[in-house]
Order: C-alpha cells, then structure tokens, then sequence
C-alpha cells in the first residue's frame, strides 16, 4: 500500500516538472519574440521608412512654412510614429501670432499643420519688433513678415487701446489690404485715423467708423484715379470721396513705406 502511495507521488512530481517546463518554453518563446518585434522596431525607426513623408502648413500668413515647421520642431527627419500631436500644438501655441494650431497625420505619412492666427492690426514704426495683436494688445515678435503687415504710427498707448477695439469688426481680409495706420487731426477733431491702403488711396475717419473698412471692396469699382481720398462718415455710415488733397495734408503723419 505504501508503494502505491510513492508512485502517485512520483506521478504527480513528473506531471508537475512537465508542467514547469513548458511554462519556461512559452517564456522563452514569448522572450525570443519580443526581442526579435523590438529589433525590428529599432531597424524601423533608425531607418528611412519611419520619417516623415510630406509636410504641409495651411493658413499661415505671417509666418512662412518653414518659419512654423522650425517651430513645431519638424523635419523631413522627424519620425512619423513618435511626433506626438498633442507636443506639436503646444509648441506652436506658444508664439503670440498663433492662437491655435493642429496636426494631422495621414496614411501616407505626411503631417499637415493647420494654423488659425491672431489678428495683426500692424507693427509699431518706432519699434517693428512691437506689433499690436487685436483683443491682447502689444507683443514682442522678432521674425514675422513685415510686408503682409500694416504699420501703425506715433500713437500714444490711449490711442492704441482704441485702435485695438475698433479694428475687433474689420475683416481680415480687408485689414490685409492696409499700408499704414496714421494718427491724424482736422479743426473738428483732433482724434482721427489716416488709413492708407495698398493700392495708394487714404481713408480718413473717426475710430468709431474704422469698421466702416469693410465695405471698402465695394466702393473700389466706383472710384477714378488714383491716390483717391476718402472719408468714412461713422454716424451716416457713408464713405464718401473727397476733392482735398489729403496726401500732403498737415495733420497726416509723414508716411512711410512698410519695411
């Protein structure tokens, strides 16, 4: 009886070393197949199959495509698996001009930056590293393209207060099309703005018309000549056209061609 009772025994201590040893198989195949997925890994990462394959910017205007990719810290050399989206965003976000910015990636392994930007109402002629930003006021910004931007004359900080709030209204597509930000003063006011736009013509208001400039593009078929002088009305909402010469006027700053 104590004999049979050894055999189960021994049964079971085998059962139990089978049991042992294909648990340390399954390891060891599990390890071989982890280590060879993480060499390949490193050989995919390492190689050219990994990096980037397109990269493209949208909406960007003051900023060039490379000025936003050297932002964002890419590259043709950036790998495609660890760009991070949400580290490309925040790294954007942090210029003052942008207010948002988004990656995307494809299929195809390209990345594609969409950038939304603050509104630039223009740079300061005393100082073109300061620009006037609509809704945040002046900041410091030392690599934007200053043609795409107005540039504002010698307003006192009151008057660029009341710049900021009344270009809020004026679409961006229309302040693209201004020069020059002048202050400027008539016997009735003294508190006035020269606007002179891209294609020559000046445009003499109140701050409380500026959003007036929105209808600019519709009057523009109607006007003959050049260097047209204009006055924007901000209680009968009228832009009329005037017969002075408000190029050489005296109360308009001397004006200057963007940088």
């Amino acid at each position: 009886m104590e004999e049979k009772i050894l055999s189960i025994e021994e049964k079971l201590l085998r059962q139990a070393e089978r049991k042992r040893r294909k648990k340390r198989k399954r390891k060891l195949i599990r390890l071989v197949f982890l280590l060879c997925a993480l060499c390949l890994l490193v050989f995919y990462l390492l190689s050219d199959m990994s990096k980037v394959k397109s990269l493209i910017v949208l909406n960007n205007t003051y900023y060039s495509d490379e000025q936003i990719l050297e932002k964002a810290h890419l590259d043709y050399n950036s790998s495609y698996l660890l760009t991070i989206r949400f580290w490309v965003n925040h790294l954007l976000k942090q210029d003052p001009l942008i207010k948002s910015a988004s990656l995307s990636k494809d299929l195809q392994g390209g990345f594609t930056i969409t950038i939304e930007e603050e509104k630039v109402i223009g740079y300061l002629s005393s100082d073109p590293s300061q620009v006037l930003i609509q809704g945040v006021g002046i900041q410091t910004v030392h690599d934007i393209e200053l043609q795409n931007v107005p540039r504002i004359g010698a307003f006192t900080d009151d008057q660029l207060q009341l710049l900021d709030d009344a270009f809020e209204d004026v679409d961006t597509e229309v302040l693209a099309m201004v020069s020059e930000i002048l202050p400027h003063s008539e016997s009735y006011n003294a508190n006035m703005v020269r606007i002179v736009m891209n294609d020559g013509n000046r445009i003499t208001t109140s701050y409380n018309g500026i959003h007036l400039l929105n209808s600019y593009k519709k009057i523009l078929p109607q006007l003959e000549g050049t260097h047209v002088c204009l006055f924007m009305d901000e209680y009968s909402g009228n832009i009329i056209k005037q017969n002075t010469d408000c190029v050489n006027s005296s109360g308009e700053e001397n004006p200057q061609n963007n940088e």
